[in-house]
């Protein structure tokens, strides 16, 4: 059996050797990039989900925690349990900001994990407030008080420009201002400014602001995770498509410089399956024999001799 081999095939199968290379590289490349962006996606639902589900949980024990302060008995020890209990939740709520894909997205979701604690901070004064102060929970109260307001003072500077205007327009409102004067008067132990009507219809609405402010900074952030995964895939793809383009028309123009390189084709024979049979030394072939002259040339030589 004969086998041919070019050696413009081996400039060929050589120069295929890089651009394969360039295509299994832009395969990982473009797996590896679209991995991230699903798990950017994920991540993103996963964090709404559970920012939903803290936001509800939060509502519910605070509900609870008034409903279990309204027993002189049982105040100090419903306050504390449910507290810790909401405490709890906010921190789960803090380590998904912490896992965010970038510091963008984890920054924006931190800040909504901020507001939730300055709404948790306004209604856990709020609920010691309707328990009734006095010389045992005037402390805490003054300090609940104290600390949802710096938290949300360092917490604006922080927010979107839409979040900022809610914000400002919250601050400026009447509704907040009688609910400062009442909060002031509780910590100073000093006669109600306003209504007890008044000042729960200004609690009221302070904190649906405060959980709308929560709400739509939380969905910003998400948001923002979303879109930072569908970058990545756009990303992903484009980069993919690239760098496989360019393989293929590497591949193209190698084949096309190959195919005018003038080079032989070099036959290389392969030795047969079965070994010839070496002949006998006796069987030799025969030699051809002399022929014998022409009688009349013989003649004319014999006399040419004399």
């Amino acid at each position: 059996m004969k086998y041919l081999r070019s050696v413009r095939g081996r400039m060929l199968c050589i120069a295929f050797i890089p651009g394969g290379g360039l295509v299994v590289v832009a395969l990982v490349i473009a797996f590896f990039l679209v991995h991230q962006a699903v798990r950017t996606s994920d991540l993103a639902m996963e964090t709404a989900g559970a920012a939903d589900r803290t936001a509800r949980s939060v509502g519910v024990l605070q509900a609870q925690r008034s409903d279990a302060m309204a027993a002189p008995d049982h105040r100090a020890g419903a306050y504390a349990n449910f507290t810790q209990r909401i405490d709890g939740a906010i921190t789960g709520l803090r380590d998904y900001a912490r896992r965010a894909p970038n510091a963008e997205s984890g920054y924006q979701q931190t800040t909504a994990v901020e507001l939730l604690s300055v709404a948790e901070g306004m209604d856990r004064s709020d609920s010691l407030a309707l328990a009734g102060i006095d010389g045992v929970t005037r402390r805490p109260y003054a300090a609940a008080v104290a600390a949802y307001r710096a938290d949300l003072t360092r917490v604006a500077p922080q927010l979107t420009e839409s979040g900022r205007t809610a914000y400002e327009s919250l601050t400026r409102s009447a509704d907040w201002s009688r609910l400062a004067a009442v909060e002031d008067a509780f910590a100073t132990a000093e006669p109600l400014p306003v209504p007890e009507s008044t000042w729960r219809s200004a609690a009221y609405t302070v904190s649906q602001q405060l959980g709308r402010l929560y709400s739509q900074q939380s969905q910003y952030a998400v948001q923002l995770t979303l879109d930072d995964g569908r970058r990545t895939l756009a990303g992903a793809l484009a980069a993919g498509t690239a760098l496989l383009l360019f393989a293929g028309l590497l591949l193209v123009v190698v084949r096309r410089l190959v195919a005018r390189v003038p080079v032989p084709v070099v036959p290389i024979m392969v030795p047969m399956a079965h070994a010839a049979i070496p002949r006998p030394r006796h069987a030799r072939s025969r030699r051809p024999r002399t022929p014998e002259p022409w009688p009349l040339k013989a003649v004319l030589d014999d006399l040419r001799r004399f």
